[in-house]
């Protein structure tokens, strides 16, 4: 993840609050853009792109709670993160105002280490999410698919011509237009017509949110006008294309613009396969293993057969001990794998470190190895970055029980085989990366003759019905294990398949991993 200066919002009457904020944050490197009430702020995002913004509730003209409302309803900062500050600690109005689009709230007086923690934890969030959303668009290479965005003059707009052209084009007229149509899965390219000044007026807020991953192109009317061409050669844009040429030469010159895209993103894609190919880590699509009488199955597939971030781990501590791992690095294919080894590396270190010292029981206390973990996380400057799910779970056969800690991952079903019931257990944590001196909680339980422990990633729950087109969620593996329950040992790939048959999956469109463990 590339390291940028995030461009934060701060929205307050109080001018000692916003000069105690502005002075907090330049000190983190950010920059900060400062306004007195909401209105201020609305003329402020629409001009420039912010990263985060925090708001006082009450503040006059237009008040924080209809800030939120007007800027949700924007698409570029539908999903930007919004903190509010607030002396008003009743859980009636945080509630409302966390329904009306707020993300938090940090009460007042401010306290400078809660401040510092939340707005740090909320922008790697907003710089995740974009990295998934980048990270579709550079996977997504057919043309059919994709489009390039026309920003026109819509009273006049230039005929800019299609036919014979490669890809799409889809023609916007305002900033609303642009920035839904930035949401497709593939944009080739951004044509902006010099006439259309909504376009030019937000040129600089275009070019800091998509430069870096979609070319723009300028179409110029006048040729002779140097001192407009020398200031729009001072924004981050890729090329011009001229009005008074042949349409042909127009064409020639969009096609060669998109094809040299494609083969950009062609030889990216080609050179991550050879990578992959090479790496040291690699997983088996099918695993299975046994403790005595327990017997471990995973079951891991990329996403069309591109690595991801879905990651296992299995480790033999002594002839009764076990520990299975089991992750996913948020985001898809290639730019979740890139993370893999590196996490692999520490789970290993740190796993081998404790065993030989005898330092730590993982059998009682697997939630200290995820403290652990995390807090050398903070340590490394790109895996900070970066977010991941992880379970881990300890089998202990002399004892027979199991353990299991959870840092943001699924929570896994458990069929007790004497009452032939299914439940989910309630073992959570956050996110590793997100809070640094996270605790996490050990859950600890006898594993009888019979139970079933089944563990998953959300390739699975998040897996499209073909016949409703909503994603399938946990409910479904509950159906499928219920169908299957009765077996001795169940099969994984089995258990997939009845997933897939009772929810019409034709297709998954993340990495997967399923993870049973069963003692029979």
């Amino acid at each position: 993840m590339a390291k940028v200066s995030p461009n934060i919002l701060v929205v307050d009457d109080d001018v000692v609050i916003l000069k105690f904020i502005e002075f907090t944050l330049k000190g983190l490197g950010y920059q900060t853009t400062l306004a007195k009430n909401g209105k201020e702020a609305i003329d402020q995002a629409k001009s420039q792109h912010f990263d985060l913004i925090i708001s006082d509730l009450y503040m006059p003209v237009i008040d924080g709670n209809e800030l939120v409302k007007r800027l949700r309803k924007t698409p570029e900062y539908q999903h930007t993160p919004f903190i509010f500050l607030s002396g008003n600690t009743e859980e009636e109005t945080w509630i409302k105002n966390l329904n009306d689009g707020a993300d938090d709230f940090i009460t007042k007086p401010i306290k400078q280490k809660i401040f510092i923690s939340k707005i740090q934890s909320h922008l790697k969030k907003a710089y995740l999410r974009k990295d998934i959303l980048d990270s579709a668009r550079k996977d997504d290479i057919s043309f059919e698919k994709g489009n390039l965005i026309y920003c026109a003059n819509r009273i006049k707009p230039f005929a800019l011509p299609r036919k014979h052209l490669k890809t799409n084009i889809k023609a916007v007229y305002s900033d609303t237009d642009f920035f839904m149509a930035l949401q497709d899965t593939n944009t080739w390219g951004i044509i902006i017509d010099d006439k259309a000044k909504w376009a030019i007026a937000i040129l600089d807020k275009i070019t800091e949110i998509v430069s870096h991953h979609i070319p723009i192109s300028i179409l110029i009317s006048d040729t002779e006008n140097m001192d407009k061409i020398d200031q729009l050669l001072n924004s981050k844009i890729s090329n011009f294309l001229f009005k008074n040429l042949n349409p042909k030469l127009i064409i020639h010159q969009i096609n060669s613009n998109v094809q040299r895209e494609h083969d950009l993103k062609n030889k990216y894609l080609n050179a991550l396969n050879t990578a992959a190919k090479r790496s040291p880590i690699r997983f088996e699509s099918e695993f299975e293993d046994d403790l005595r009488d327990y017997n471990i199955q995973i079951l891991n597939q990329p996403y069309d057969k591109l690595p991801g971030g879905d990651y296992y781990e299995v480790v033999d501590i002594d002839e009764n001990t076990k520990i299975l791992i089991l992750g996913d690095v948020m985001g898809k294919k290639w730019d979740a794998w890139f993370f893999v080894p590196a996490y692999i590396a520490y789970i290993r270190s740190t796993i081998n470190f404790f065993v030989n010292r005898q330092e730590l029981d993982f059998v009682e206390s697997p939630g200290k190895f995820l403290e652990i973990i995390n807090e050398y996380l903070f340590k490394d400057i790109q895996l900070t970055e970066v977010f991941t799910t992880l379970s881990i779970i300890s089998i202990c056969s002399s004892s027979n029980k199991i353990s299991i800690a959870s840092a943001g991952a699924l929570r896994p079903f458990f069929y007790n085989g004497t009452d032939k019931s299914i439940s989910q257990l309630n073992i959570v944590g956050t996110l590793l990366g997100v809070v640094k001196e996270g605790k996490y909680q050990s859950l600890v339980r006898d594993f009888n003759l019979g139970d079933k422990l089944i563990f998953y990633t959300d390739g699975y729950s998040e897996a499209v019905n073909d016949k409703t087109g909503e994603m399938i969620g946990d409910d479904a593996m509950h159906y499928a294990i219920d169908n299957k329950k009765n077996k001795e040992i169940i099969a994984a790939k089995e258990l997939e398949t009845e997933l897939a048959q009772l929810f019409n999956i034709s297709k998954y469109d993340d990495d997967r991993t399923l993870l049973l463990i069963q003692r029979n």
